[in-house]
């Protein structure tokens, strides 16, 4: 006897038996049945989480859902929603999962609903494999956590108002945020008002002059770019200053509620000025009003 040799455990039951699947499957052997465990069949979904980004028209996904022995009828894997779920029970839809006559493989497909969802924020559903039918099922990665959240389209035109939110340093000094967006004469998002608070509180500087920046907006990432472009022209205790450039990167963190993040940076002198040398990184969260 080998003394290094490790007995087959449980765990190990999986792995051999998936190479058994793989070896036998190339042949034409359709009466291949792994008897493992006194014929106990194991059971298992293929992965064991999913996100549904649902627009208004609904969403699915659809998950392998694998068994370990073959069988001359069909058979139906029964799942159960866990009570630890957050999705409404309309919000979503679970098809039930067959695996046919002969074959080691079924598929789930989980269905989600625009309206049924929160209209903010993301809510998880989690399903458990509870058995399978005709069988002493041994469930391995048994459950599935499929998170949902609303998911609408950007439209340039919906991102112009009013916003207002958390302002850079909001963390450091409370300071609020009022942004005002419009669009050019050539149809391009403009903005104006990021970290005014920090500016002309903290920073102590009086805004003489100032002008929009142009915003570019990816309508399907939802990626935010300004370029480096004149921002303001201030002084420091009646002294004129040189005049500062701003830029910034952001998101559109939920179109739907269309709120927004900034992170927007100073420029003077060829200097960035982005908060972090005393304090927060500069960060504006806002939300259209």
């Amino acid at each position: 006897m080998d003394i290094n040799a490790k007995p087959i455990t449980m765990k190990n039951y999986f792995i051999y038996l998936l190479v058994a699947i793989l070896t036998l499957s190339s042949c034409e052997e359709d009466t291949f049945v792994y008897d493992a465990e006194n014929g106990q069949t194991l059971v298992e979904f293929a992965n064991t989480s999913a996100v549904i980004a649902t627009p208004e028209e609904g969403a699915s996904t659809m998950v392998d859902v694998f068994v370990t022995t073959k069988s001359s009828s069909d058979r139906t894997v029964s799942v159960e929603v866990d009570p630890a779920s957050t999705a409404p029970s309309g919000s979503y839809q679970i098809s039930d999962i067959m695996i046919p006559a002969g074959a080691f493989k079924g598929t789930m497909e989980i269905s989600s609903s625009f309206d049924a969802l929160p209209e903010q924020g993301t809510t998880s559903l989690i399903i458990n494999i509870t058995g399978v039918e005709n069988s002493e099922a041994i469930v391995e990665k048994g459950t599935f956590t499929v998170d949902l959240f609303r998911k609408c389209p950007i439209v340039l035109e919906e991102l112009v108002g009013t916003w207002s939110g958390p302002g850079s340093w909001s963390e450091d000094e409370g300071y609020e945020t009022k942004i005002t967006t419009f669009l050019n004469d050539d149809g391009e998002l403009m903005m104006n008002g990021m970290a005014f608070e920090w500016f002309t509180g903290w920073w102590g500087e009086v805004i003489v002059t100032n002008e929009a920046v142009k915003v570019d907006v990816d309508l399907e990432t939802g990626e935010i770019t300004i370029p480096e472009q004149f921002y303001i022209t201030s002084t420091y205790n009646g002294d004129p200053q040189p005049s500062y450039n701003i830029k910034a990167t952001g998101m559109v963190l939920n179109a739907c509620q269309k709120t927004l993040e900034i992170y927007p940076v100073f420029i003077q002198g060829g200097s960035a000025i982005d908060g972090t040398a005393w304090g927060s990184k500069f960060k504006e969260t806002i939300q259209l009003n």
